[in-house]
């Protein structure tokens, strides 16, 4: 894989990945936290109305209503479906940690009132304890997470659209970071693909000359080995042939977008990386064959690189 595209892939995976999350996940979990902020910042009159408005969209109508007009905070309203008689429970607080108690309050009330059921609504938390204790009973609790989806809708449209200004702004500024992580992830593998690659390329040279020739004893398909010290002069055919195969190799390297023989002896690169990361891999190519190790290489810089064009030789004559 060329290392650009190594660098682009990691790049675009990561940076679509903290996208998606900001946007689909975080934005909206930010939503319901400056809701609920902005709910606790009601006044207990304001609080219970929505909560109501809410109910009445069950079908649960209050059945009192007279006793709003009461300046008292009211917590505790009867609402009514037909003949169905409910107790809702207000907590208002985003600080209300709901434990065993109010449950079982709620829970007593629903005896001595004859209810069918009861309902008990806070912008806090219902913890564990209060959730046991709910269990077995015609109780409803509808924490922070819960209550929000159902006053989404009835607040205020001013202060809705002020909620999801600040989630969205939050999520976008999230997001644009994490594209800046991601660039620099992507930067971070392309140098570390490019450090391992000169390494290889140093060592490759040796190692051929050791496993080439034991492999030829056992197949046939192994390329040619290494030169010994008898020459064999290639006939006309066989020297493009091997010239071809050269080639052909070479466009597979990482780092060379292409590669021509100008004349029998003369080797034409065109490179994208450094002198040092493909010159192995050109000499490793070359020796294979006696008859082109003593090739002149033109080495020609990358495009718009100020280097001079370089002229090398694997082995002289």
């Amino acid at each position: 894989m060329s290392i650009w595209l190594l660098g682009l892939a990691v790049t675009l995976v990561s940076g679509i990945a903290a996208t998606v999350y900001f946007w689909l996940i975080r934005r909206p979990h930010d939503e319901m936290s400056y809701g609920l902020h902005a709910l606790s910042g009601l006044r207990w009159r304001e609080f219970s109305k929505l909560v109501l408005a809410a109910m009445a969209r069950r079908g649960l109508m209050e059945a009192t209503p007279e006793q709003q007009e009461s300046r008292e905070p009211q917590s505790t309203f009867l609402l009514a479906r037909g003949d169905e008689r409910w107790l809702l429970s207000c907590k208002h607080g985003s600080a209300y940690r709901i434990a065993a108690a109010p449950v079982q309050e709620l829970a007593a009330s629903i005896r001595l009132g004859a209810a069918q059921g009861g309902i008990l609504a806070t912008e806090g938390k219902v913890e564990k304890e209060g959730r046991d204790a709910a269990q077995g009973t015609n109780i409803e609790l509808l924490d922070g997470p819960r209550l929000w989806p159902e006053v989404r809708d009835l607040i205020e449209p001013s202060l809705r659209e002020q909620i999801a200004h600040y989630a969205t702004a939050r999520a976008k500024r999230h997001a644009g970071i994490s594209w800046l992580g991601a660039i620099t992830l992507g930067a971070l593998a392309m140098a570390v693909w490019s450090g391992t690659r000169p390494t290889t390329a140093t060592d490759a040279p040796a190692a051929a000359a050791q496993v080439v020739p034991a492999s030829a004893k056992t197949t046939a398909a192994v390329a040619p080995s290494t030169p010994q010290e008898s020459f064999h002069e290639p006939t006309e055919a066989e020297l493009e042939a091997q010239m071809r195969d050269v080639l052909k190799a070479l466009s597979k390297t990482p780092g060379i977008t292409r590669g021509v023989w100008q004349t029998r002896l003369t080797l034409s690169i065109d490179r994208v990386a450094s002198e040092k990361e493909v010159w192995p891999w050109i000499c490793l190519e070359l020796e294979r064959y006696p008859a082109l190790r003593a090739s002149r290489v033109q080495l020609n810089p990358p495009p718009g690189s100020s280097e001079p064009v370089r002229w090398r030789q694997c082995k002289t004559m």
